[in-house]
């Protein structure tokens, strides 16, 4: 059984661009993770790498042959300044890899990589709907602050959101 302390995170370089599109892609289509509505393209992904402010950073989740297997984000959650100190993470877990404890080692990663960063709060939003999301941010320490109905709007399908927030220590 392939366990998380077989996988490592980096960051992201140009050369996992195709392999980040494609993970976000397939979540895209899943419906249950994120509001794009249409594939990204490796082009695009590496236009984000480029354009990252300088306390962003995205990460991969690898494994012992360097195969991108997940990549999350840490991004300013506004840019006005007295947001300056929180940020918002994203991940997104190859569904081939799910269950084995990726989504977990990434999201604590990420919390590293805020502190890092100089982040003090955490955001995340989550469909409502996506228990398994939900469960994971809460055990790596995430609170529920409530749930946004009627906020996202899918396939003629209202989507609530639950937001989330973890302070940094």
């Amino acid at each position: 059984m392939t366990h998380s302390d077989d996988f490592s995170i980096r960051p992201a370089v140009h050369l996992d661009t195709e392999d980040i599109a494609r993970i976000y892609s397939a979540a895209i289509l899943e419906r249950n993770a994120t509001m794009l509505l249409d594939p990204v393209s490796a082009k695009e992904m590496s236009h984000k790498l480029d354009t990252l402010a300088p306390r962003e950073s995205i990460r991969v989740i690898t494994d012992a042959t360097d195969r991108v297997c997940g990549w999350g984000i840490v991004k300013m959650y506004s840019e006005r300044p007295g947001y300056r100190l929180t940020c918002e993470t994203s991940l997104f877990i190859d569904s081939q890899f799910r269950g084995k404890g990726l989504g977990e080692k990434m999201q604590l990663a990420l919390h590293a990589t805020a502190r890092e960063l100089g982040f003090h709060h955490i955001i995340v939003r989550i469909w409502a709907a996506n228990e398994i999301s939900i469960a994971l941010h809460k055990t790596c320490g995430f609170s529920l602050v409530g749930i946004q109905k009627e906020i996202g709007h899918v396939d003629q399908k209202w989507i609530d959101v639950a937001v989330m927030q973890c302070l940094l220590n």
